[in-house]
């Protein structure tokens, strides 16, 4: 496997865009690795975003967070079939599910 170009420290830099609207970096940043066909980096998105997600809510907020992250990143890579083609984001899928709690 080639060496990772996801870091925190991109991550950050992208969620902190002010042109982009809240929580929709990780989609940015999931759909443009996915588009450039790099299956490999999208779990570290996932596991960042999620990490993100604050721990001093009650269980059942931090759960649905992580469902509603889960579901957009998800449903942003079924968005990108239409640039990347169906086998790219099948791949690409496989991974983000490897990555998941």
């Amino acid at each position: 496997m080639p060496p990772s170009i996801v870091s925190a420290s991109l991550l950050s830099r992208i969620r902190q865009r002010p042109a982009l609207p809240p929580q929709t970096w990780y989609l940015v940043a999931a759909t443009a690795l996915s588009a450039l066909n790099l299956p490999h980096e999208v779990p570290a998105v996932y596991r960042h975003a999620l990490s993100l997600i604050p721990s001093h809510q009650p269980p059942e907020l931090v759960r649905d967070e992580q469902l509603r992250v889960t579901q957009r990143m998800r449903e942003g890579l079924v968005k990108t079939i239409v640039v990347g083609g169906l086998p790219r984001v099948l791949s690409h899928s496989e991974n983000l599910i490897i990555g998941s709690p």
